[in-house]
């Protein structure tokens, strides 16, 4: 299979170092913004929803119903991502964020934010991550060389980590010595700046290819081009398991493990969504360091191995250092296999098929996440403790990732 760009894009300047890339510098500053908006907003929602609201149970619920949409659209929006110029819909995404987050803080205060208001948003923004994250995976490979993606993945992870590592502390203090309005009127400011920040990115053009095709006919052909790769086929599956045993237990589950297992307030939660953060920020800057080029499918299934057995721990902790010590530990692991799984997709997929592609295993991958999140909302309204349904979760994790390794060639065989 020809897997070379075919002259879709120009490639002058390209392999410039990624520092001297002006382009590369501009998404750069626009991940870093964006990623500290959503840290602040989300830990913002989960402690509003748990709370200022009391509904514990339904913090699965919200965020079920912000995955639903993303899950529907994100191929369609793989599409978008292919045919309109990515840095636009990102810009265009993160100021609507912006907007509708400004909207929540004047019901916010007037006191007429309810659940159901928040599922409203919630549901508006699921649609809008369905454009977002496509034109978001592809971008990189657009304005850096096929050699530099390893490195300018883990500078964009690096300091998005950074940002989950302070934007969790910032919320937290916001919330404990300010205000929820405040807390979620900086996410919005944030993503406002990240926004304008990247409408001043300016892309490389399609080259004369052809008239567009169908809308259609190019989603069939991303799946088609999908399916021709026996490593994404696997990946897909993988991520497809992985989150529906991960995603609700641990993000929907750390509030309530906080509340009731460590009796503690905002201010421990944000300290253990920052460690995540710290953790992550280091799984970034090691794949940077060492720049790995074989084995990277094998290393990011032994690392998924070991982020199913932190998580075990993690179910079982009694006190607030111990979930600092094991939240650093999984986002290492999560930082470090989810760097070395997108160099190897971004290496393998022609440029000009990345949007579908990234929309396609977005959806795929995802898929599930609702699924978990719902699961997890039942099984806390029917009295199963977080800590129980953390732990079992996660030791089927662990077994479903050694057959995986001890079955699947291409995990061995993919550089």
């Amino acid at each position: 299979m020809e897997m070379e760009r075919q002259g879709v894009f120009a490639t002058a300047n390209v392999e410039r170092p990624v520092w001297t890339n002006a382009r590369f510098l501009i998404l750069w500053l626009g991940s870093g913004l964006t990623s500290l908006a959503f840290s602040v907003y989300l830990l913002t929602e989960a402690w509003f929803v748990v709370q200022k609201l009391d509904r514990e149970s339904w913090l699965g619920v919200v965020m079920m119903v912000t995955t639903i949409p993303r899950v529907l659209l994100m191929t369609f929006g793989g599409v978008a991502a292919d045919r309109i110029p990515r840095s636009t819909i990102l810009s265009l995404v993160n100021v609507s964020r912006g907007i509708m987050i400004f909207a929540l803080v004047a019901l916010l205060s007037y006191h007429s934010l309810s659940i159901w208001g928040l599922l409203v948003f919630a549901l508006i923004f699921g649609v809008l991550d369905a454009f977002f994250w496509p034109a978001n995976g592809s971008l990189l490979p657009q304005i850096i060389g096929k050699n530099q993606l390893v490195r300018g993945n883990s500078i964009i992870q690096t300091t998005n980590q950074l940002c989950f590592l302070l934007g969790p502390a910032l919320a937290g203090l916001l919330l404990k010595f300010v205000s929820f309005e405040v807390s979620f009127a900086v996410s919005a400011l944030f993503l406002l700046l990240a926004g304008v920040t990247i409408r001043f990115l300016r892309e490389e053009r399609l080259a004369a290819a052809g008239e567009k095709q169908k809308f259609m006919k190019e989603l069939k052909d991303g799946i088609t081009y999908v399916k021709s790769f026996s490593f994404l086929l696997i990946l897909m599956g993988v991520s497809i398991i992985i989150n529906l045993l991960f995603a609700g237990p641990l993000n929907a589950g750390m509030p309530v493990l906080v509340k009731h297992s460590l009796h503690g307030d905002v201010l421990a939660l944000s300290y253990l969504e920052s460690s995540i953060a710290v953790g992550m920020m280091a799984g970034s800057i090691l794949s940077g360091i060492l720049n790995l080029k074989r084995k990277r499918a094998l290393i990011a299934m032994g690392l998924i191995l070991l982020l199913g057995a932190a998580t075990a721990l993690l179910s079982q902790i009694t006190a607030v250092w111990q979930g600092i010590v094991l939240m650093f530990a999984i986002g290492f692991f999560v930082s470090f296999s989810n760097i070395l799984t997108s160099a190897l997709i971004q290496q393998m997929v022609r440029t000009d098929m990345m949007g579908r592609v990234q929309g396609v295993l977005s959806t795929a991958s995802m898929g599930f996440i609702p699924l978990s999140y719902a699961l997890v909302s039942i099984l806390l309204s029917a009295g199963i403790p977080i800590p129980t349904l953390m732990l079992v979760s996660s030791v089927v994790m662990v077994l479903f990732v050694v057959s995986i390794m001890a079955k699947v060639k291409v995990i061995w065989t993919t550089d």
